[in-house]
């Protein structure tokens, strides 16, 4: 299966002449006051008999926000979208109205799109960036859910889109090619974590993650997977992981996928997802408000799995490897109960004081794992803590690591692709919170900094390696009219690979 909405994203290097005469559906020019300054809109304006400048006049001086212009003289296109590019500098506004194009055309039954910038550059970015960021949301928003819908299902329209230059070097025409072809993959990787994301638990339950993640050994051949049973699971006596799928009916799994792209013997970098592919709380049952919403609980697994297919759709040249590790946490006659306590892979004993802290007693296992592959440094990726929603919002993924050269990375990584991370502390002060009188760890800690515990919990098992933990439990989803995943931090972890 195919992640992707759109069947291409290309870059044309056109004359003015040229462009006059595309024939695309909708041709979106991106303006700003300095858009007649733009030779290929010179040209147009011409032919148009100042037609075009005297709408991007109109638009200016006006409120709106965007101009549709119908069968423009002397121009092949047969609707201009005329779109007012933000006044503020700022990466989050502008990837909002990139997102906006591909809204726009599908709204319009749009099949094929050309984009052009007749606007400056967002300060400190160039047009690699530009270009890159715009493909990335024009996919990423282009998707709809409708996997789970017969009589409403809506499907976008959208299938093609150009990103139209002029007057470009060839080396400078190959990086701005290069530039799509990452923003492209990087979006198709966001709607593949939306997708396993937004479906509904009885339809994506840890066997079918399986099958899907078996499903990409087609369309890329070269990715190793590998696949653990619950019998494999004990017999590497991850007992922590183990115990989260106790209560449920549907068996646990753990999935790698190796994508080995960099040069033979480098070290890889390995992502771990956590995949709670529903998450009742277990024995401590959550509050039945908005439960549905622990669907969502996997989004961990789900980046993973986007960022898997980017890296294996650019080819990428560097190794990486994801683990998966999904279970459903329910109630029953089996489940796991608070004063349980169960042995971890790496030997510690944890006692489970509370079961819906189920996510680090999956990633622990996990985490003890992945030391076989001698990684260049480990990242996990969770919903892990609803504190951290109440600390950051919806806004910034929270970041904790034992490493502050790979912390930096990933901050910066945020910085560049927008999909922003927070550090917050990791300090020994807070590491008491794993003490009890009846194993070697406690999998809660007290009534504050949860997101700051939850992550001390991990580092215990992470001492042997680079590490970092991001908690995505504001950022995974959201809520509201637009309700549905996010594929944040694809963009982040892409990013922090790719650079």
């Amino acid at each position: 299966m195919s992640y992707r909405v759109l069947n291409s994203i290309s870059v044309k290097n056109l004359s003015g002449r040229e462009l006059a005469k595309d024939k695309s559906s909708l041709l979106v020019i991106l303006v700003d006051k300095t858009a007649k300054k733009n030779n290929l809109l010179v040209h147009l304006d011409k032919v148009s008999k100042g037609g075009l400048f005297g709408s991007i006049n109109s638009l200016m001086k006006s409120k709106a926000k965007s101009l549709n212009l119908h069968s423009v003289a002397g121009v092949s296109s047969k609707e201009i979208l005329l779109m007012k590019t933000p006044e503020k500098s700022d990466t989050y506004v502008w990837l909002n109205f990139f997102k906006s194009i591909s809204k726009v055309a599908n709204s319009l039954g749009k099949q094929d799109i050309s984009v052009m910038f007749a606007c400056k550059t967002l300060k400190n970015r160039d047009d690699n960036w530009m270009i890159e960021a715009c493909c990335r949301q024009i996919e990423a928003s282009a998707y709809i859910f409708g996997s789970s819908k017969n009589k409403t299902v809506v499907k976008p329209s959208l299938k093609r889109a150009s990103i139209i230059v002029g007057s470009v070097s060839a080396s400078s025409l190959k990086k701005l090619k290069n530039s799509a072809k990452v923003g492209f993959a990087a979006g198709e990787g966001m709607n593949a974590a939306k997708h396993l994301g937004d479906m509904p638990a009885n339809l994506c339950t840890p066997r079918i993650i399986e099958k899907k993640v078996k499903a990409l050994k087609k369309p890329f051949p070269k990715l190793k997977i590998s696949s653990f049973n619950e019998k494999d699971l004990a017999k590497l006596k991850m007992g922590s992981f183990l115990s989260v799928g106790r209560g449920s009916d549907e068996p646990s799994r753990m999935m790698t996928i190796e994508h080995k792209g960099g040069k033979k013997g480098e070290k890889p970098i390995v992502l771990v997802g956590k995949g709670i592919t529903f998450d009742t709380g277990g024995i401590s049952l959550k509050p039945s408000p908005a439960m549905d919403e622990m669907k969502w609980d996997m989004c961990g697994a789900a980046s993973v799995f986007g960022v898997m297919i980017a890296l294996a759709r650019l080819n990428a040249k560097v190794n990486v490897i994801g683990l998966l590790a999904c279970a459903e946490n329910m109630p029953s006659a089996h489940a796991t109960k608070p004063g349980d306590v169960v042995t971890s892979m790496s030997g510690q004993t944890i006692e489970i004081l509370n079961t819906d802290a189920e996510g680090r007693l999956v990633l622990c296992d996990a985490l003890t794992y992945v030391k076989r592959y001698k990684p260049a440094h480990v990242i996990d990726i969770a919903t892990l803590t609803g504190a951290c929603v109440v600390a950051l919002g919806n806004f910034a993924t929270g970041l904790m690591a034992n490493d502050q050269k790979l912390a930096d990375k990933l901050l910066q990584a945020g910085e560049n692709s927008g999909d922003r991370a927070w550090q917050l502390p990791l300090w020994d002060e807070y590491k008491a919170c794993t003490k009890t009188n009846f194993a070697d760890l406690a999998n809660i800690g007290g009534a504050g900094a949860g997101t700051v515990t939850a992550a001390c919990f991990l580092s215990k098992f992470t001492e042997d390696y680079s590490w970092a933990h991001l908690d995505i439990a504001g950022t995974a989803w959201v809520k509201g009219n637009e309700k549905g995943g996010t594929g944040r931090p694809v963009p982040l972890l892409l990013d922090h690979i790719l650079s």
